[in-house]
């Protein structure tokens, strides 16, 4: 499973794998969260399906997670029982992550676990001309990351935005947005709305950042009205 991966990712140009690998990704990670004939099934007929597959090795992928060819080399099925073709698209999604990120002609990861604590996350948007990503958790914290953190070790973030409350057994940022002037606003459960500095959001702010301005009264004050 990992040798065929590598063998994609190591005999392709980045070119045709920032194309082709996004297809693949999106295919198996359909397959692992949802068991479906429609998940079960790819389209070779589908024009980006088919540029995709056209790089080397990227039908044995496929094959690798049990899909076969049906329909006269139409379509692909898989054919595997049961939760199998779940956990077996969830393997190679893994494992083809892991060949990209670690191979010399492409090193990018396709997806990338940012830590949280445990914590939902409930929204997220760039900041600083799309130089961080900012992310608003579960745990009323709005993290600032660079928006391509190293592929390797344990991601942290430049600086945590702190300002929301829990609110009678709620909780959480529920929605991100960028402003005009660089600022981002963030809107939380408690019914506060918090505009941070562009500063703090481009993760260069006091280490210990406060809002430039935080709005009240949003909600019925138990933080159930409060959505986005």
């Amino acid at each position: 499973m990992s040798d065929i991966c590598a063998r994609y990712a190591e005999e392709n140009t980045r070119e045709a794998l920032s194309g082709s690998a996004r297809i693949l990704s999106t295919l198996l990670g359909n397959l692992a969260r949802e068991d479906t004939p429609k998940f079960r099934r790819v389209n070779l007929q589908n024009a980006k399906i088919q540029q995709s597959v056209a790089a080397r090795h990227a039908m044995a992928v496929l094959e690798a997670a049990g899909f076969e060819s049906v329909e006269g080399g139409a379509a692909m099925e898989s054919k595997l029982p049961g939760d199998q073709a779940s956990a077996r698209a969830a393997q190679l999604a893994a494992a083809l992550d892991t060949a990209l990120s670690a191979c010399a002609n492409a090193s990018f990861a396709l997806r990338l676990s940012l830590p949280h604590g445990g914590a939902g996350v409930r929204a997220c948007t760039y900041a600083d001309e799309g130089r961080t990503l900012l992310t608003g958790a579960t745990d009323n914290l709005v993290r600032v990351w660079p928006s391509a953190p190293p592929l390797g070790g344990d991601p942290a973030p430049c600086a945590v935005l702190a300002a929301h409350e829990s609110v009678r057994g709620t909780a959480g940022v529920q929605a991100l947005l960028p402003l005009p002037g660089g600022e981002v606003a963030s809107a939380g459960r408690d019914g506060k709305v918090c505009v941070w500095d562009a500063s703090d959001t481009a993760g260069r702010g006091a280490v210990q950042p406060a809002p430039l301005a935080v709005l009240r009264g949003h909600g019925d004050g138990r933080g159930q009205e409060v959505s986005n």
